[in-house]
């Protein structure tokens, strides 16, 4: 009566159990108990039918378990560097929730007898971005993005708002409609999340910002082009005149594209055709905080279109990278002479850690420093020195803009992927002619930064 008591028991705990170990284990009990003699062959091969039947049971319903939570989450769910991003199990659909926060604060320093000295110091919320971006059935991909910066006339509000298609059987292609940038310089294809300084060099007072538009393109790890038609900005009041529109184009090439190692030539050209209307170039000493501008053209009447032109080179090798562009703009007017403006900048960056400046073919431009060893347990983050030369000349003919030379140094720290604390300090060399004719500013600029 004891053997069969225990043979019971043993049947009974095996038949519920979950896992296939505690079943392996009792049916390694029941063969000593067999071996012993305890048990009979046939209360052996009894209990140990049924063990498996039991084992076999619970495997089917713990799969399908399984199977139905799988369905009931058919997504998933991952923070990155704060952010939150949602993705289906089969990949065909993905959304993602990010944005950016940039507190800067600058000081300055002016030589009194200089015109026009009028830099005040401060602080200043540069951007506050929030953005979704995705994609739809896999081929179709989308983002909108918002800047809650500024106040008034001054907050720039919507800054992307496209949607494009990549299902193309031709590798790389794709193309994009809505409000976003030109494809047109190398410092301006780069997010300001992820420039060497805290401002982009001064001839961005060529840039050919954003405009509502359609584009193609082409992304190849050696070679991109990308070609686009565009109309006016998104918050342009069409008025009574008709607005003006433009062609934008940019093609690069990079026979060295590697990890670490990369050689990037490109050319771009950008045409507007403004209907007589107005332009106006300016530009800031590379800091945003007083905005003052050290040259400016004014208002420039008459202007029926201009061409803008553009030659970059970008190089890395592990620690070190390099970045050289000129700009050239030459305007056409209807009535009076025509004119001829252009800038160029030369910068370097050296990483103090082991770390390199990553490169995406992807746009052709340099993405988000992800530090080798994250701040914290042992780790001391990404550490860059940045050296920059600009030089932007707006003077041609009767028009007096100004010409001025600048030197920026910079410290970058990335702690983590995502955070960024940045100090610059700007030296302005000297403006000839404009406003700030003999101005020589020494400027102190910091940045706290979270892009997540």
């Amino acid at each position: 009566m004891k053997i069969n008591k225990l043979a019971l028991a043993a049947a009974v705990f095996m038949g519920g159990s979950v896992s296939a170990h505690a079943g392996s284990e009792l049916t390694t009990l029941l063969m000593l108990l067999h071996e012993n003699g305890t048990i009979s062959d046939a209360q052996y091969q009894r209990v140990l039918a049924e063990a498996k039947a039991t084992e076999q049971k619970t495997i089917a319903q713990t799969e399908d378990i399984q199977e139905r939570l799988d369905k009931a989450t058919n997504v998933e769910v991952n923070v990155n560097k704060g952010g939150l991003a949602v993705k289906s199990r089969d990949g065909n659909f993905t959304t993602q929730i990010g944005g950016r926060m940039q507190l800067d604060s600058a000081w300055y320093g002016e030589d009194d007898s200089a015109a026009g000295s009028t830099l005040g110091d401060g602080t200043k919320v540069r951007r506050a971005r929030l953005y979704i971006k995705g994609t739809v059935n896999k081929d179709w991909f989308y983002k909108f993005e918002y800047d809650f910066a500024g106040t008034g006339d001054t907050r720039k509000g919507i800054t992307d708002i496209w949607v494009g298609y990549n299902g193309f059987d031709f590798e790389g292609l794709s193309v994009k409609a809505g409000h976003f940038r030109d494809p047109f310089m190398l410092q301006d294809q780069i997010s300001d999340n992820n420039t060497q300084f805290t401002e982009r060099a001064s001839i961005d007072a060529f840039t050919a910002s954003r405009h509502i538009g359609v584009m193609g393109s082409i992304d190849r790890k050696h070679w991109t082009t990308a070609l686009g038609v565009f109309g006016d900005k998104a918050n342009t009041n069409g008025g009574s005149d008709d607005e003006g529109w433009g062609l934008g184009g940019r093609s690069t090439w990079m026979p060295v594209n590697e990890k670490g190692s990369l050689v990037h030539l490109g050319l771009a050209a950008n045409y507007r055709s403004t209907r007589g209307g107005e332009v106006q170039f300016k530009q800031q000493p590379e800091t945003n905080i007083s905005g003052v501008d050290f040259v400016d053209t004014g208002k420039l009447l008459d202007v029926d279109s201009y061409l803008t032109l553009g030659a970059e080179v970008a190089l890395v090798k592990n620690r070190f990278s390099g970045q050289a562009e000129y700009i050239r703009t030459q305007l056409e007017r209807d009535t009076t002479s025509d004119l001829t403006f252009d800038g160029w900048y030369a910068q370097t960056g050296w990483f103090l850690t082991q770390d390199t400046r990553p490169y995406t073919h992807k746009g052709a431009k340099f993405k988000a420093v992800k530090p080798n060893s994250p701040f914290g347990n042992g780790g001391i983050g990404a550490w860059e020195l940045a050296l920059r030369y600009s030089t932007i000349d707006l003077m041609d003919g009767a028009i007096n803009g100004g010409e001025m030379d600048n030197v920026t140094l910079g410290l970058n720290w990335f702690p983590v992927a995502g955070l960024r604390f940045s100090a610059n300090y700007i030296k302005v060399l000297e403006v000839e002619g404009g406003a700030h004719d003999n101005e020589e500013a020494d400027i102190m600029q910091l940045r706290g930064q979270w892009a997540f």
